[in-house]
């Protein structure tokens, strides 16, 4: 009876050992046991870390038969060895914590990547939180007038978000544009790196220390936030949450501990280890995270190096530059009629105060004479050559047209440069600003003057014929009070 029962046993052992041996050696990528020491001499298979390169260290002698190379051993979580995707990463060969092993099976700058970015995010609400319970508004509306807790469902009737929400996208694409060119090794960037240097140091070993503080500094912002809001929500009152005694001689115990190790960190006395120098790469002036964009060579404003998404690398950046100069011409005379509109009215045309409802009042003549004067100016301008290939025959520079180049005769070639560059920034400008106009006049249902109306007080299409903000579709839908819950669209009767 007992040879059977061990016989049972052992096979039950032998089944979960089996299991946990191929699941070890598909994370980690090494074939022999004990998997966890990188074997000299030992292929290693095609598992999710095989791109990851081999630990360094010494050899050591683990039999009269087999040599392992000897594996450091993590600080953070000294029972577990130290991943050698870690070699070379800030903080990474410091502290090494990385317990599940996530730096096996995914790309090390990944993984970096998204924890400076949810640090940095979890310092920033860490102070926004603390600032909104200590008072600080930004502004005098009644919608801001809630606590830290309540202020995510305010925005959202309020129709904060969805501003938010195309803001940070813009900033998630241009980062994930540098994230691309870095994987392509286009370009030198680091994980995390935007190309921001003030107060950074000049000195390597600074840089690496104020890395190192950057780094710990938003974990302990991650843990800190998720702290603030859970003490928020049990206590239900704004920060510091509990009372606050009066003031006492601190004593050595009086001390915080938990960050007490990280002071014990030194200077590394040379750069980190990295596998191999790569060359420094020219960077973008406007978009120092992206390498400067080739295709804009020769034209004016080509040391600015804006092309994010790099379009004149394949189209005639000549092309390109024509149609910028054109939108910004455009933009530049309508900014300044959309402000007029308000004040001045061509005769025969009705005053319409909001130029957004200009289309709507204008007399078709005047639809019909606009309309006729900008198609003649496209149709003779290039001589019927209107296409990428052979708009530029005869080697015309973008965007010249012999109008009003009278002003620059006798004018150095810096002045020339210098005039048509202020041209191409104001029509950038008054790209973006035209846009502001016609969102202002659609937000605020008015003229551009005031840019705040007396008694505005939400978006016209967030609040109720009664001027009440009302309820946002999604949390209608969460609480079940929206139409579609309400008509039992989505249930049952």
């Amino acid at each position: 009876y007992d040879m059977k029962l061990k016989e049972l046993n052992n096979g039950r052992l032998a089944m979960m050992a089996f299991a946990g041996i191929a699941t070890q050696s598909a994370v980690t990528g090494n074939m022999s046991f004990p998997w966890m020491a990188h074997c000299q001499g030992l292929n290693r298979g095609p598992g999710l870390a095989s791109g990851v390169a081999p630990a360094t260290s010494g050899l050591a002698a683990r039999s009269s038969a087999t040599q392992l190379r000897a594996y450091k051993m993590s600080k953070a979580v000294p029972f577990l060895p130290l991943s050698p995707a870690m070699d070379g990463v800030v903080g990474g060969e410091d502290e090494g914590f990385d317990p599940m092993g996530f730096s096996y099976a995914f790309d090390i700058r990944w993984l970096r990547e998204a924890e400076l970015k949810h640090g940095r995010i979890c310092m920033l609400a860490t102070v926004g939180w603390i600032a909104t319970d200590l008072g600080m508004r930004v502004s005098d509306n009644a919608a801001f007038q809630v606590s830290s807790i309540d202020a995510h469902l305010s925005m959202v009737k309020f129709g904060s978000m969805s501003q938010m929400l195309v803001w940070l996208g813009f900033a998630e694409l241009f980062g994930f544009m540098a994230m691309i060119r870095m994987y392509q090794g286009k370009t030198d960037r680091a994980a995390g790196d935007f190309g921001l240097r003030a107060l950074y140091p000049k000195d390597e070993a600074g840089q690496v220390q104020m890395q190192l503080k950057e780094l710990r500094n938003g974990r302990l912002a991650m843990v800190a936030y998720g702290g603030i809001v859970t003490a928020a929500v049990l206590t239900g009152k704004p920060w510091p949450f509990f009372a606050v005694g009066e003031s006492r001689p601190k004593t050595a115990g009086d001390r915080s501990t938990f960050c007490s190790g990280l002071q014990k960190a030194q200077a590394r006395s040379s750069t980190a280890p990295r596998h191999a120098e790569k060359a420094e790469m020219e960077r973008s002036q406007s978009l120092p995270f992206l390498p400067k964009p080739a295709g804009l060579k020769g034209l004016v404003g080509e040391e600015q190096g804006f092309d994010p998404l790099a379009f004149a690398e394949t189209f005639d950046a000549r092309w390109l530059r024509e149609a910028e100069l054109k939108h910004g011409r455009v933009c530049m005379v309508a900014a300044v009629g959309f402000a007029a509109q308000q004040f001045v009215t061509f005769p025969g045309f009705t005053p319409t105060p909001n130029a957004n409802e200009a289309i709507y009042s204008a007399e078709p003549a005047g639809w019909a004479a606009l309309l006729f004067l900008a198609g003649f100016i496209e149709s003779t301008s290039y001589g019927g050559k209107l296409t990428m290939l052979d708009m530029f025959e005869g080697k015309r520079d973008p965007g010249n047209f012999e109008f009003g180049s009278g002003f620059l005769k006798g004018k150095s070639d810096k002045e020339v440069y210098d005039m048509k560059l202020k041209e191409l920034n104001n029509g950038r400008l008054a790209m973006m600003a035209i846009g502001g106009m016609i969102h202002h006049n659609f937000v605020v249902q008015g003229p551009l003057f005031p840019l705040i109306p007396e008694g505005w007080t939400a978006p016209a299409a967030w609040v109720t014929p009664d001027g009440e903000p009302i309820q946002s579709f999604m949390s209608g839908f969460v609480n079940g009070t929206s139409g579609l819950i309400s008509n039992n669209t989505f249930g049952t009767a």
